[in-house]
């Protein structure tokens, strides 16, 4: 493969001409990925927050009208008085224009805020507004609310309303005119209210120069422009953004330059009754653009004509270098992420259809959380992505010199094979019962949904089982819980054992003491968390006793069997369900490759993570990261197991691919840069080592709850586990005990 020039393709490929190449192609590597990475973070940003800004502006603006409904309703006479003198309208009678105003106030804001009959709500509120700035005191206030509420006439509401969860429905409804009323409104939402924005921008752009003493217009028409919020406002800076708002650029630097100014002058002085309905517009500005006739909307046509646009897979040519990462972890994923923004071609391979996040597995087994909150479906996180191609398969080997990839989807389907240019190994790790592997029936690990699913089950019916029997040496044996192993997964799965048996299900029982279990926590070592300071493991260890965990050390596992543990040669313990969480060993990547690897089969890599075969030279264009990898780029001793570690090397390694397809320098050698280690022990206690400092007890519980909820794949995974988690905090609950797999 030649590095000569930025679209780099295989030395058997013709060089291409200007004419033949994608329009994608033609550009700089900056303008077609750096740009189109900040563009569709902006515009993914911008779609996630709306809802949450737009409910924001409903319920403010409805508070506002709400306000005044209640104050009038609770002075009637005042009311008719204020209809008959103050704001007379000439059509109506006192009592009826009184009546009218006040069911706006009140019916009006109500519906607005739930979103539901949003824009006839709003078209209501917005007659009000006008007809109290023509007839009776003009304010500022009236004309910001008024342009936002014609604003939502046309736009509607987010997608936190009732309008638009009712919407879908009420399209395909045999309800009279529902279908073409939705349809109205979607193409209001289009067409219409771009043009209502402009019209609104283009006002602001007139009342700025207005500000500025360009021009001094009739009192009558300066009553309908909000001069009060530019107050203050040099000339010079009134005209500047006068010219933004009539050209329709950089609407989201407007926006947020008017937010800090406007609040400057106003902290100054300049105009201190201002309220919160100018921010609030321009929290709308920010979020829509600038709407119809703007130079932000020709910007952003350009842009998805050229560079935001997504190509279907079939479209991309078989000159951009293949390259095929085997594993969608988080190392495989961190390298995808990059690599997808550059002209080439990328086949993720995993056995399994979802990306899992193993931290959290073990609430899971012990019924916290569904697999669902912890676990996102691969293509999901690459639907837009036309040059990343996902496949369910299972790799069976790797040719290196021919260069190519076997695999099967299934047991009954034959194999297959991916011819590659650049391959990223980062298949992971499962467990390792050091030489006993007939211990695995009876001592399962956490590694996939499944295992945590059937261990789930296991230690539910342990309790169920328990409940049923009338044989107390049963129950005893139903409720002893052993776990091997007192690293990260083992402490934390021993806590929240605990916690399930005297906390969530304590009560639920008739026959049988829940909290009456032992949860017994074996380590060959001389203490819990041996890879953290000597003092979190002692405050580690007093965290387990309190929750009732009796922690074994120094005791070495010599037999496990269906009904019993032994340990060393003396001790018994009678148990059923016993968890393995004692070590891991590499998947078999390095016999794929004929590679060197050590003990725990983990591939030996050199500095830039490429593989090393037998003779220690390095494989061309074989990347291993993550658990498959045994790097020592951690100031010379070994990478960890972890998240942060697997996708620091993921991101390397596509800088690694990235400079040689773009013909620079390559990156300087991994390393590893450790960002802390976390580990829970139940309900408010925890452990965080960020090596200067260290923390213990409730707040590294909550900063273990941050870090992890920050590492989950998707906005909904975030939301789901945060909700879960707030419920079993606050409830003492746990709603997940669900039996749905037979037991192991």
């Amino acid at each position: 493969m030649t590095n000569a020039s930025p679209d780099s393709v295989p030395t058997s490929a013709a060089p291409v001409a200007d004419a033949d190449k994608l329009q994608e192609e033609r550009f700089p590597p900056f303008l077609r990925v750096t740009v189109r990475r900040w563009t569709k973070w902006y515009l993914e940003g911008t779609e996630t927050f709306w809802p949450f800004s737009d409910l924001a502006v409903r319920f403010f603006i409805g508070m506002w009208f709400l306000r005044s409904g209640l104050v009038k309703a609770a002075d009637w006479d005042t009311a008719l008085y204020l209809a008959a003198n103050e704001y007379p309208v000439t059509w109506m009678s006192p009592a009826n224009a009184a009546m009218t105003g006040l069911a706006i106030e009140l019916i009006g804001p109500i519906l607005f805020i739930a979103g539901f009959f949003t824009r006839p709500a709003a078209l209501a509120m917005a007659a009000l507004t006008v007809i109290s700035q023509a007839v009776y005191i003009p304010t500022t206030t009236n004309l910001i609310v008024s342009a936002m509420l014609i604003w939502y006439v046309f736009h509607g509401p987010g997608a936190l309303s009732m309008d638009r969860v009712l919407a879908s429905g009420m399209k395909a409804s045999a309800l009279p005119l529902a279908r073409p009323t939705v349809n109205a409104w979607e193409l209001s939402r289009e067409h219409i209210a771009p043009k209502v924005m402009a019209a609104i921008r283009v006002w602001f752009g007139v009342t700025l120069l207005v500000a500025a003493g360009i021009f001094e217009p009739p009192v009558a028409v300066q009553t309908w422009l909000p001069i009060s919020i530019f107050s203050g406002f040099p000339a010079w800076l009134s005209i500047l953004w006068a010219a933004f708002f009539f050209t329709g650029f950089g609407a989201v630097i407007v926006s947020y330059a008017l937010f800090f100014l406007i609040a400057f002058f106003m902290i100054a002085g300049a105009h201190p009754n201002i309220t919160l309905f100018p921010f609030l517009f321009l929290a709308i500005y920010e979020a829509k653009g600038a709407g119809w006739l703007s130079v932000d909307r020709a910007i952003l046509k350009w842009l998805e004509k050229n560079i935001l646009f997504d190509r279907d897979y079939s479209e991309i040519p078989d000159r951009w270098p293949h390259v095929v990462v085997v594993g969608a972890g988080f190392g495989g994923l961190a390298a995808v992420e990059r690599l997808k923004r550059l002209p080439v071609r990328i086949t993720l391979i995993d056995k399994r259809n979802y990306h899992l996040f193993q931290p959290l597995l073990y609430q899971i087994a012990t019924a916290t959380l569904n697999p669902a909150d912890i676990a996102t479906p691969i293509r999901s996180l690459f639907r837009s992505d036309g040059n990343v191609r996902v496949i369910k398969g299972e790799v069976k080997g790797v040719d290196n010199v021919s260069r190519t990839i076997t695999y099967r989807t299934s047991e009954t389907d034959h194999e297959q094979q991916l011819i590659f240019d650049k391959l990223v190994l980062a298949t992971g790790a499962t467990h390792s019962y050091f030489g006993r592997d007939e211990w695995g029936p009876f001592a399962p690990g956490l590694k996939t949904i499944e295992d945590g699913v059937a261990v789930r089950a296991s230690i539910l019916n342990a309790f169920e089982e328990a409940e049923a029997s009338g044989d107390p040496e049963r129950i005893k044996r139903l409720l002893t819980f052993v776990i091997v192993g007192a690293g990260p997964t083992g402490v934390e799965l021993a806590g929240a054992i605990a916690e399930l048996a005297r906390v969530s299900v304590e009560r639920e029982f008739r026959t049988c003491d829940p909290s009456s279990a032992q949860v017994i926590l074996v380590q060959s070592g001389d203490r819990v968390l041996p890879a953290f300071p000597e003092e979190l493991s002692a405050e580690a260890m007093a965290s387990l006793e309190k929750l009732g965990v009796e922690v074994r050390l120094g005791g070495r596992v010599t037999e496990i069997a269906e009904r019993h543990v032994r340990i060393g040669e003396d001790t018994l313990i009678e148990t059923e369900t016993v968890l393995w969480a004692a070590g891991v060993e590499a998947s078999p990547a390095a016999q794929w490759l004929d590679a060197k690897a050590d003990r725990a089969g983990r591939i030996e890599v050199n500095h830039n993570l490429r593989v090393l075969d037998q003779h220690g030279s390095a494989i061309d264009d074989v990347f291993a990261i993550g658990d498959t990898a045994g790097s020592m780029a951690w100031d010379g001793k070994p990478v960890p197991g972890l998240a942060p570690a697997a996708k620091q090397a993921g991101v390397h390694v596509s800088k690694v691919i990235e400079a040689e397809l773009l013909g620079k320098p390559c990156p300087g050698p991994f390393a590893y840069k450790h960002q802390g280690s976390l580990a829970t022990i139940g309900r408010k206690s925890a452990v965080a080592d960020f090596g200067l400092f260290k923390l213990s007890g409730a707040l590294a519980w909550w900063l273990w709850g941050l870090v992890h909820v920050g590492f989950l794949t998707g906005a909904r995974n975030r939301v789901t586990v945060t909700v879960n988690w707030a419920w079993s905090f606050f409830a003492k609950h746990s709603g997940v005990r669900l039996i749905t797999e037979k037991q192991v």
